[in-house]
């Protein structure tokens, strides 16, 4: 996985709530074990301390795989799997080539990584941006990557580099993209994808 910037998301502001509630927490963690040490008289409880550092480390880790999700933030979830319909173009417009495949995102609040895969080859997102989109469109998801072919058709096949843009709709569920690879293997075309919805 890879950073990912979200533009509009202030992320060193999450970071600074994160530190003052972890002040916040140690301090009450710490009075509480004062207040038990002073109850049971345990000498264990009394020489127990629990620094702010830690309380941010677990504060941290819960928002970067947990708490990121929740509608307030209002950062989009993609995680999960996606079927996609390609087609690659002509130079005129003309459909050059029908193909298929799928696209497995996993994303944290800090990482993500777009993997697709088609019977031919597969691509690892390299950097990716999201966009909240105005008015009525969703998320906009821009990623550069490098794909590679399968070892059955590396004689026919070269790896390369590419850039892609997806328009994802509001409810998550659907998208519209356009793609382009550079040397290695000049091609370009539109893809849709669909959401798999686990039951």
């Amino acid at each position: 996985m890879h950073d990912y910037a979200i533009f509009g998301h202030d992320r060193a502001l999450i970071g600074r709530w994160l530190g003052v509630t972890s002040i916040i927490i140690a301090g009450l963690i710490s009075q509480l074990l004062l207040n038990a040490y002073e109850w049971t008289g345990v000498e264990a409880i009394g020489k127990a301390t629990v620094t702010t550092a830690l309380v941010y480390f677990v504060l941290h880790w819960i928002f970067n795989h947990q708490m990121w999700k929740f509608p307030f933030f209002k950062i989009p979830n993609l995680e999960g799997e996606w079927t996609i319909e390609g087609k690659t173009l002509k130079e005129d417009g003309g459909i050059k080539q029908n193909w298929s495949g799928k696209i497995g995102i996993e994303q944290t609040w800090k990482d993500i990584v777009i993997h697709l895969k088609t019977d031919n080859s597969q691509s690892f997102s390299q950097t990716a941006t999201l966009e909240k989109q105005h008015g009525l469109g969703g998320w906009l998801l821009s990623y550069s990557y490098k794909n590679d072919p399968v070892t059955e058709q590396c004689h026919e096949l070269n790896s390369h580099k590419g850039y892609c843009q997806i328009e994802i709709d509001k409810d998550l569920k659907r998208g519209d993209a356009s793609y382009f690879n550079n040397n290695g293997r000049r091609t370009f075309g539109i893809m849709k994808i669909k959401k798999v919805e686990n039951d």
